[in-house]
């Protein structure tokens, strides 16, 4: 089924925007061939699929996102299957919702996404204008969960890269919640989760670098928000 699935979904794509991404997809591939891991092989095609058509605020078609995310925890050493799969859809539930009826389920059912990968999908997963309480919430979830909690770092760091992107307004908003609550998780994971410590720490050290740059340029503009 996996075979068939990702033989279907290699067609009709954008030639340039194929041309973007191709380099990382061949490396994530590469790795998951040579590294035995099925779940991954599948992921790739299943996540270019369903972000087709999507673009970053920078230009960039949507699938060079994950697939940053993914290559990144690979850089640091992680070589679970779950984890880079998952990594690599980590944002489908929420951006691909019209193609995905029955949610995580879909993963499962009609792509052959494994449960555990869906559920890392869905822990990762949130809706839009959450307050402090409800992130607190979230956040937490994620923090009992070192795959969740990876891919959410690397997700943050890849982000925290392009806030030049983005509004005054939800630059500050974005910079105060990793504040708040993305760097005191990579702390409590580093201290809970040794098998993954060096990880972490070189994702918070990143993250903290990127973040205090972004606050420099911010305050010469408007003070951050507390």
């Amino acid at each position: 089924m996996a075979e068939k699935i990702a033989f279907d979904m290699n067609d009709n794509y954008c030639e340039q925007d194929t041309m973007q991404y191709i380099k990382p997809y061949m490396f994530i591939k590469g790795y998951a061939m040579g590294r035995r891991l099925p779940q991954t092989m599948l992921a790739l095609p299943v996540a270019r699929k369903l972000h087709d058509g999507q673009y970053r605020k920078d230009g960039m078609p949507y699938f060079t996102h994950p697939l940053k995310v993914c290559s990144t925890l690979i850089s640091y050493g992680i070589d679970d299957d779950v984890t880079l799969a998952a990594a690599l859809l980590h944002d489908v539930l929420e951006d691909c919702g019209e193609l995905l009826p029955s949610g995580g389920q879909s993963l499962v059912e009609e792509y052959g996404i494994s449960t555990e990968v869906m559920e890392t999908v869905v822990l990762l997963s949130k809706h839009s204008g959450l307050n402090d309480q409800e992130l607190g919430v979230y956040f937490r979830k994620i923090e009992k969960c070192p795959r969740a909690a990876l891919i959410k770092l690397a997700d943050r760091l890849h982000n925290s890269g392009s806030l030049y992107t983005f509004t005054d307004e939800k630059m500050a908003k974005y910079l105060r919640e990793t504040k708040l609550f993305l760097l005191p998780m990579a702390s409590y994971c580093k201290k809970y989760y040794p098998q993954y410590s060096n990880a972490f720490s070189i994702l918070k050290t990143n993250i903290t670098a990127l973040n205090s740059s972004m606050e420099a340029m911010l305050e010469r503009v408007a003070p951050v928000t507390e």
